[in-house]
């Protein structure tokens, strides 16, 4: 006992998210074809489930700038990788319109660009200009955060729309004589609308002057887009004018060759953007979706679980042959666990785990497979410290840790990020307790109290979100709630008879 339990102690497996293990990352990291590809500049959409490893990707990205550099990328981070996110002072009501957002997009990125030339020290003509113009203007403060630059952007495009007939205004302009950028200060005397203000803004000129510069020392700037589903939580009409204009922004700055923006997006949010038509999507060539299959996530489990020694040690293991061998990746894991967890005709331990922690996108993801994992060592090492029967043969889990681990994980899964980013569903979630798992419209009429055709609205938005499974016919739709949520709400096996 007191071997097997050592060795759970010592063992790692990981954090849920990213941002919380990035100097672990490295270790567990295996270089697929979709981390080649984006590493080699190949991809700038990368699409994915919450949970799927954007973040990750995004984290090793920002590890790699060094490397980069010695290729003649620089990085250039427009989010924080973990901390509040930078574009929370966006959030205005009503929502600011999808042209003002692109002006807004692109003037951060430029100032994002001329603080990356500034802090790599690009000193040429065209990168002085573009630096001293854009501190001028108190676009780029000396300071340097992208948090800073982000509310001196903000606050420069409010001035310019919130101008009246008498105001002063702070101008950016080209010189058209020698094509600097140059600063002043005037008075405005004369009203202007919005987009007229908008327009003055040289931006595109700006930018070919960026181009200039970083082609003059031979490179490449990469911006960098992540954490925008935190971004815009609050607000669903603010997410699709925000992120409708950004990738309006990606689309217009495809015409420089030496400025790319890499997004990371949540395909959900990627599909909800894009309801109604989307003009730039059909010329998104250049992205990839982040798919995982069984295989891949037990793969992911193992170079973890083979990352440490204790388990190495007691497994008896060549770390480099299984790391190589997907049948021993399989045959270990299966060493240590139970074959299955629940008896009968019920799917072996990986499959079990993998139908208890998706949503009803049927989208298995890392996060939640990591996490219960990772609980299930914490309840077996309470297990054997309390005296509890240690687990059979080579095992260190018995069966029993694995359903306690998955109460937690429905919880933290309920709590953390349904309701968190859908806090408008909570009343009709919260009413939905210790009910039947299988609900029709007329049962859940019942339950929230509303007629039916409120119901089936209601319904449909919880089928979006990942919490209901429509089951039945078109005509007679039932609604399934996935396991992952079930313990959340104590809810109860079965159909209503509604």
């Amino acid at each position: 006992m007191t071997n097997k339990l050592n060795v759970l102690k010592e063992i790692e497996i990981g954090e849920r998210v990213a941002e919380d293990e990035s100097d672990q990352l490295e270790k567990y990291f295996l270089e697929t074809d979709q981390w080649n590809q984006i590493f080699n500049g190949k991809i700038d959409i990368v699409y994915g489930p919450k949970g799927s490893g954007k973040s990750a990707l995004y984290t090793l990205l920002n590890k790699k700038d060094g490397e980069l550099f010695d290729r003649n990328v620089i990085l250039s981070p427009a989010e924080s990788i973990r901390g509040a996110t930078v574009f929370k002072d966006i959030i205005t009501t009503p929502p600011p319109s999808e042209f003002y957002l692109i002006y807004l997009w692109k003037i951060y990125g430029l100032c994002i660009i001329a603080k990356s030339l500034r802090e790599y020290e690009i000193n040429n003509k065209n990168a002085k200009h573009l630096i001293e113009t854009l501190e001028k203007a108190d676009l780029l403060p000396k300071s340097g955060s992208i948090l800073s630059i982000f509310r001196a952007v903000s606050s420069y495009m409010k001035n310019l729309l919130n101008r009246d007939s008498t105001s002063t205004t702070h101008t950016l302009k080209i010189d058209p004589n020698t094509g600097a950028p140059t600063y002043s200060l005037k008075n405005d005397y004369s009203e202007k609308t919005d987009t007229q203000s908008l327009e003055e803004i040289p931006v595109e000129e700006l930018f070919e002057i960026a181009e200039l510069a970083l082609n003059e020392d031979n490179l490449s700037v990469w911006l960098l887009f992540d954490r925008l589903d935190v971004a815009f939580a609050d607000s669903p009409d603010l997410e699709r004018n925000a992120l409708r204009a950004l990738f309006r922004a990606y689309s217009d700055l495809k015409a420089y060759n030496n400025i790319k923006m890499k997004i990371f997006v949540r395909d959900d949010i990627w599909q909800r953007i894009t309801a109604g038509g989307f003009t730039e999507a059909s010329h998104i060539t250049r992205a990839i979706h982040i798919k995982w299959s069984e295989e891949s996530l037990l793969n992911l489990v193992m170079l973890r679980l083979i990352n440490n020694d204790s388990l190495v040690k007691y497994s008896d293991i060549n770390t480099d042959e299984v790391k190589s061998d997907y049948q021993k990746q399989h045959d270990l894991f299966y060493s240590l666990v139970p074959t299955k967890i629940d008896t009968g005709n019920n799917p072996d331990t990986f499959k079990w785990i993998l139908s208890r922690t998706t949503d009803s996108s049927k989208n298995s993801v890392p996060r939640e497979v990591i996490h219960l994992i990772e609980e299930a060592k914490k309840n077996q090492i309470s297990e054997l410290e309390r005296g509890g029967v240690e687990p059979s043969d080579s095992n260190l889990f018995n069966r029993t840790v694995f359903r306690e681990a998955l109460i937690t994980v429905s919880k933290v899964r309920y709590e953390q990020t349904l309701l968190a980013e859908h806090p408008g569903m909570r009343e009709y979630l919260e009413k939905l307790k210790t009910e039947k798992s299988e609900q029709s419209i007329a049962s859940l009429s019942k339950i929230w109290s509303v007629d039916q055709e409120k119901a089936k609205i209601v319904a449909s938005r919880l089928c979006e979100i990942g919490f209901f499974e429509t089951r039945g016919t078109k005509e007679k739709p039932s609604y399934w709630v996935p396991f992952l949520y079930r313990h959340a709400l104590n809810l109860v096996q079965g159909k209503s008879g509604v």
